[in-house]
Parts: structure tokens; C-alpha cells; sequence
């Protein structure tokens, strides 16, 4: 993948901030001095997932933190640095930008979202094959949004490199964001966990199920 900085620039700070709450001092100048070399690397091995991917995001997001995560040696455990991921979504800047969408009233927004991506991948995918693959069933789950992947090159990844264990945990971001987006994600299986699909149904935080 392309090396873009920006991420580890913002979230840097956010996550030697919750070490240091969390560990000391010592384990948070480590775990971020570290890191940001085994972020550089880690992108210089990562797939190419293709200019313009709209769901890029989501592994340059994933690689920041396992990039802290090797920068303390593993000294953080992967339950650990699923707290620590907590904590940096958890950030006044982070729920100050999800907090901007509330999915009782956007209901169908992630939806929306994944069938351009799936616009994309139709246009792209074969250009860069190791990519989301996404499906839609429409006979499901009337309220929110409703779909699944059936190959994750973030799980991929992390396997060839050796580092699946973080897997569960970065699996775990996704019920945070959610959830300051005033909703609710209902997940029954992850590809990380060795399930065949890693399901989606997301309704507004209101909505009774």
C-alpha cells in the first residue's frame, strides 16, 4: 500500500495518550517510537487495495494500531490494545466526527456506503483482486443495514504477517463506531474468528430488535 502519513500523525497522539493512562510512560514513548517505523513497513508489504478504494481507510486505520502494537513488542496484549483502540474512538475528536451522523435518522447510510463500494470493486476488483468482497441480501433484516463480506484482506494480512491475534480486537472497533454513530451493530460471525462471512446488520440505537 501507499505510504500515507496522516494517519499515523493523527493517531499517534491518541494512542500514546491512552498507553500512558493505561501503562506507563515508558511502555507509551516505546509502543508510539516503535510504531512508527512498523507502520512504514507494515504498509510497504500490505496489498495495493487500488487509488480511490473508499474502503482503504479501514485497513490504513487497522495498520496504525497494530503498528503500536508491534512498537511495544507485544507487551500489550491483544485484549489490552483492544482497550487501547476503545479509547482513541473514544477521543473527543473522534466522537465529535461520528457523532456528526446518527443512524436513527440515516437508517440505509452504511448501506449506501458499501454498494459504492461495491461500485468500485465491480469497476476495479480486478485490478486488485485481494479486496472486500461484499453481498447484500434483501430478504434480511427489513430495518437498518444489512450486509456481509466473504473475504477481508485486513484478515489476510495480518495472517501472512504473523499478527492474526490482533485480529479480534480490530474486529472490535467496529461496535464502538457504531455505536457513537447512535447505533447498533448485530454481528453473529467474523472472518477473523473463522467464520466463512463477516456479517453486518446495523440499525440506529432506538430501534427495537
Amino acid at each position: 500500500m501507499k505510504y500515507v502519513g496522516a494517519y499515523w500523525t493523527v493517531f499517534a497522539p491518541l494512542m500514546k495518550k491512552s498507553i500512558k493512562k493505561r501503562f506507563n510512560k515508558e511502555m507509551a514513548g516505546q509502543a508510539i517510537r516503535h510504531g512508527k517505523d512498523e507502520y512504514r513497513r507494515l504498509l510497504s508489504h500490505a496489498d495495493d487495495l487500488g487509488p480511490g478504494n473508499p474502503m482503504a481507510q479501514n485497513a490504513y486505520f487497522a495498520y496504525v494500531f497494530a503498528a503500536a502494537w508491534l512498537g511495544s513488542e507485544k507487551r500489550i496484549t491483544p485484549d489490552e490494545m483492544a482497550f487501547v483502540m476503545t479509547d482513541v474512538l473514544e477521543s473527543r475528536l473522534l466522537r465529535t466526527i461520528f457523532g456528526m451522523m446518527d443512524l436513527n435518522k440515516t437508517p440505509k447510510k452504511w448501506e449506501r456506503d458499501m454498494r459504492k463500494y461495491e461500485a468500485w470493486y465491480r469497476a476495479h476488483g480486478k485490478g486488485y483482486p485481494v479486496n472486500w468482497v461484499v453481498h447484500f441480501d434483501e430478504t434480511l433484516h427489513q430495518e437498518g443495514s444489512y450486509y456481509y463480506f466473504t473475504r477481508c484482506p485486513i484478515c489476510e494480512f495480518c495472517l501472512r504477517e504473523g499478527i492474526a491475534e490482533l485480529m479480534p480486537a480490530l474486529c472490535s472497533t467496529d461496535e464502538v463506531m457504531f455505536r457513537l454513530q447512535h447505533g447498533k451493530l448485530h454481528r453473529e460471525h467474523t472472518i477473523a474468528n473463522g467464520d466463512d462471512v463477516c456479517d453486518y446488520w446495523i440499525v440506529g440505537d432506538q430501534v427495537k430488535i
